[in-house]
This record gives structure tokens, sequence and C-alpha cells, in this order.
């Protein structure tokens, strides 16, 4: 059945109150934290220790980390100094489906080398790995959305290491979203923590070769810095509570920070409180800022995540920052990337192309004799009401 409008209609309407009174709630918290920042921006040890303490009573807090610059400081684009070789790559999947005539999993990898400053048309390429029976099935079951996902970014990561290692320095590799993988219970899962060491290890080669690595965030919510905020506001017999009293909530570190940094401008840097934090030891250690890549008067602030390789070499910040802003003056007024954009047009798997695919497996099937497997009664009926025009 369709949507029902009239039911949507009231809906819409209490949310539209409900919002008045949020926006002001949340306009109020700014200010407080505004005010907070100000009055911290000058006591980053103190704040490292309440973090290091709190963190000990509890392991699931999740907050920055202040470094060694003013919690305050604004950097200044600087133009770039020399040509530079920028790397973006991209990942797609398909997820094993039991509902499909054949079970099957790709993990589809664009990627887009550019050399800056040089004249020379970009070089595109994509990988594509064909996930078949003795990497679908395991001794737990079918894999997973989570372990797809993770040989993904896995992927992605050891696939722009192969490319910057034969590439002049300085080599800058981007990928969209953290650099901190989402995963759970890595320890109690070995077909994960396999697949996560692997990504370390293409960290690590690229620590080793002096290669920048960064993850893009765009259009970022999480709140970080004000929970560093919060935290700052209790005393020592109530840091059993970080995390858990939340009187900034709902106010983002974008948000925050929107009307400070001026385009170009990028903040302080920060480590990394959470409970996967050591999982990424010594110079593998997550790092982040924020950067605006708007225009005057409108600001946009993406999340930038680095290891702490990087953060150690100041000039490969400074270029990073000016690689970063000139990559999202190619988009415009829509600022974001143009090498990550163009990474994910190359690696984007479309629904035709799964379709596609599923035909060419059923066909082997037959040519060798095998049934080629029927798709389930539940598919079936869902695909005759509408049809799908792309897979992920």
């Amino acid at each position: 059945m369709p949507l029902d409008f009239q039911q949507l209609s009231q809906q819409i309407h209490q949310m539209g109150e409900q919002a008045v009174e949020r926006e002001e709630r949340i306009r109020q918290h700014r200010e407080q934290a505004l005010h907070i920042l100000q009055e911290v921006q000058h006591q980053a040890e103190q704040l490292r220790e309440q973090v290091r303490q709190a963190a000990a009573m509890n392991p699931f807090l999740r907050c920055a980390i202040p470094g060694d610059e003013n919690l305050l400081m604004r950097h200044t684009v600087a133009p770039r100094s020399a040509p530079a070789t920028v790397l973006a790559a991209d990942g797609s999947q398909i997820i094993p489906d039991r509902h499909a005539p054949v079970l099957f999993g790709v993990v589809n990898i664009g990627s887009l080398v550019m050399h800056v400053g040089s004249g020379e048309t970009p070089q595109q390429a994509v990988e594509t790995r064909l996930l078949g029976y003795d990497v679908v099935y395991t001794p737990e079951g079918v894999i997973g959305e989570d372990v797809v996902q993770l040989m993904r970014d896995s992927r992605e990561r050891t696939y722009l290491a192969d490319l910057a290692e034969r590439e002049p320095a300085p080599v800058f590799t981007l990928t969209d979203g953290p650099l901190e993988p989402f995963v759970r219970d890595i320890n109690s899962r070995p077909d994960l923590k396999r697949l996560f060491n692997d990504y370390l290890q293409a960290l690590r080669r690229m620590c080793a070769s002096g290669i920048c690595a960064a993850g893009y965030v765009d259009k970022p919510g999480s709140d970080l810095l004000v929970r560093l905020l919060e935290l700052s506001l209790l005393g020592a017999g109530e840091l059993k509570e970080a995390g858990k009293l939340r009187p900034l909530q709902g106010v983002s570190d974008a948000a925050l920070l929107r009307d400070l940094l001026q385009p170009g401008e990028r903040s302080a840097i920060f480590g990394i409180q959470s409970p996967s934090a050591g999982l990424f030891p010594g110079r593998l250690g997550l790092r982040f800022f924020y950067l605006n890549v708007g225009q005057t008067g409108r600001p946009w602030l993406a999340r930038v995540e680095i290891p702490a390789w990087v953060e150690e070499n100041a000039e490969m910040i400074d270029q990073l920052q000016a690689v970063l802003v000139e990559q999202a003056q190619i988009m415009g007024s829509q600022p974001y990337p143009y090498i990550l954009h163009r990474a994910h047009e190359i690696a984007v798997v479309t629904y035709e192309e799964r379709r596609q695919v599923e035909e060419l497996l059923a066909g082997e099937l037959i040519r060798r004799g095998l049934p080629a497997g029927e798709v389930s009664r539940k598919q079936f009926a869902k695909d005759i009401t509408g049809k799908r025009t792309r897979y992920s």
C-alpha cells in the first residue's frame, strides 16, 4: 500500500514544532560549549590527564584527546609548494544473498591517480574480485555484511599502498570515511581479525614509505570535541560518569566550529579516545582535525582522520590541507574532493550489473551440468512490485 500522507502530514507538523524547540536548545548548548572552549583552550595537559582517568573507569568512553596545539588554534591553508601525487580509492560490494539464485559476493575497488600540477590526465583503474564458495561459506555459516565491508576496507587500503609505492614523493592517499573501520567483537572473530591485520599492514607499509594517508568524512555529525568539553566540567569524583552526563548533547563538533574556522582553515589536531583506540598502536594511532572547505558566508566543515606518522610531519600536514582544499574547490558550490567523487563513480556497482553477474554464474553452472538455483519466493514477490536500479 502507498504511504498514508494524511497521517504523515500530522506527524510532520509535530516534528516541525519539536524542531523549533530542539533548535533553540541546541543554540543554547552551543553557546555554552563555545564559552567552555574559550576557558580550557590552554589546558591541554590537564584535559589529557582527565581523559586518561575517565577512560580507566569507562573503557567505552569516546571523545577527543588534546594534542600539543591550542584547542582554539586555526591554521590557514598554505599554497601547495610543489607538484604532488594524489591517489584515491573507493569500494563497493555485493553482499551474499540467500534469496538470490546463486550465492556469491563481489568487492569492487575503483581508483584514480592524479599528478597534480603536471597537466597529465588522471589515471583510473578498477579491481573486481568475485567472492566464491570458498570465501562465502565458512564453518560459522555464510559471511555477512560486516565481513564483506571489512574486506572492502582492507582491500581499499592495500590497493592504495600498492599504487602509492610506485609513485614519486610526495604521495597523498585519500579514502572516503573514517580511517577507523567499524568492527565489533574483533578479538573473538578470527575472520575479522585477519582482515583487520591486513588493513593495519597496509598502513604500516605507508608509514615506512613516508606516504600520507587520510580519511575524509563529509558532513560529520560526530561530537568528539564536544564530549571532551563535557568531560572538562566533571570533578575528580565524577569522572566515572564521563560520556554518560551530556549537558551539551545535540551540538556537533562541526556546529561548534563552523563560525570559528574561515574558508581553507583547519582546527587543532586531536587524538581519539575510543574502545578500539588500542587496535592502532604507536605511529598508527589515529588523529583528526576539522577543515573548512566552504566559501565565505557558506562554511562547510569536513573531519579529516590521519595516522600519527602524518601528524609528526608538519610539512605533510600543510600539503594535505592544501590538496584537500584544492580538490574540494574543483566541485564548485558543493565542495567535496573531486578525486574521491571520481573514485566512487568508478567503484559503484549497479543493480543491473549484479543481475548480469548472477546470470553469468547461473550460465556457467548449467554448462557444467549443475543446477543454477532459483530466486526465493519472497524475493520473486518483491521483485514484481517494482524495479531496482542500483545495488550499492
